[in-house]
């Protein structure tokens, strides 16, 4: 993927673009559209949401390469936390955070429409249908 220097000189939206964070520090915008070909430690990005298919409500999602940080810029979510014994319901309102510890499988539900500001490991995550086997 090539890198245009005099991208970084203009303003952007986070709703389209991803910032992706480098090794060394730099940092590389990339459309959400080249997601899955990012080969970095980091993306930071906000998703709207209005349901909790928008959310990958209907599957679990885990990050073996780190934690994930979620904020909640407008509306709210439940972060579904599928713990040990059973499954652990986190709210999360506008303006408040929740890091999803490394390697946790979760999920989310959409209580109120709105946005989601991400920071996220870049790679190797991994999804399992809601319905499956843990």
């Amino acid at each position: 993927m090539k890198i245009d220097p005099t991208q970084m000189l203009k303003p952007f939206s986070l709703t389209r673009t991803l910032a992706v964070l480098q090794p060394g520090s730099a940092l590389q915008l990339v459309p959400f559209s080249e997601r899955g070909r990012v080969k970095s430690d980091w993306i930071i990005g906000i998703r709207a949401f209005s349901d909790s298919i928008s959310v990958h409500g209907s599957h679990w999602e885990r990050h073996p390469r780190g934690d994930e940080m979620l904020t909640v810029l407008q509306g709210c979510i439940d972060v579904v936390l599928d713990t040990p014994l059973e499954e652990t319901r986190l709210h999360v309102d506008a303006g408040h955070s929740l890091v999803v510890p490394q390697g946790c499988w979760h999920r989310l539900e959409v209580v109120q429409p709105g946005q989601l500001l991400f920071v996220t490991p870049a790679t190797d995550s991994e999804h399992r249908q809601r319905d499956s086997e843990r």
